[in-house]
């Protein structure tokens, strides 16, 4: 199937509209819908597996899921949260296949041990998106994602719980927590350059 980006086919029709032509097995709201969510899809997925070309296969696999199942689909759900949900399971499985192969690796060599800034390094510039960054992906992994869906794809809170499977407060107490742990380290960066 050709998803080369030459604009939006079915441009009136919102995620409902396009999941029912799918349902009825129209291949261009299909293409429709992953133009539409194709790069936020692959973005997502990165998060979780830390090469494109996998996160690439992963929301390949997504799309081919979602057009397998699309008989069966019921409304009861935004189709983008469904969508975050077919990708989180698959990265999540693509991680842990990837744990055991770096286990099996890490038998057969030593690893060398991480680079640590150095004080004078902290005055740069982009140490505050470095210390962000770093901040990011030492959060607890249910939070970094809920953070992650929320402020870099721009889930709402019901999506995000959806494609989490936890209630919206649970969401909305993760996002706090993530909130709070990147301002005091920002706050940490700011304190040592005083």
């Amino acid at each position: 199937m050709d998803i080369e980006p030459r604009g939006d086919p079915l441009p009136d029709l919102g995620d409902e509209g396009l999941m029912a032509r799918i349902r009825d097995g129209e291949e261009e709201a299909l293409t429709a819908l992953i133009r539409r969510y194709w790069e936020p899809l692959v973005q997502y997925g990165f998060g979780f597996v830390n090469r494109t070309d996998a996160a690439e296969d992963i929301a390949q696999e997504a799309f081919v899921r979602l057009w397998q199942g699309r008989e069966g689909w019921e409304e009861t759900g935004s189709v983008r949260g469904y969508l975050y949900t077919i990708v989180r399971n698959l990265c999540l499985h693509e991680r842990d296949r990837r744990k055991i192969r770096e286990a099996r690796a890490q038998d057969e060599e030593l690893r060398t041990p991480e680079f640590s800034p150095t004080p004078s390094q902290v005055f740069d510039q982009q140490e505050v998106l470095r210390t962000l960054n770093e901040t990011i992906s030492r959060l607890p992994e249910r939070r970094r994602e809920a953070f992650t869906l929320a402020c870099l794809h721009g889930l709402s809170y019901r999506e995000v719980a959806d494609a989490m499977g936890v209630a919206v407060p649970t969401v909305a107490n993760q996002m706090s927590a993530a909130l709070n742990e990147l301002r005091e380290a920002l706050r940490s960066v700011s304190d040592e350059r005083i």
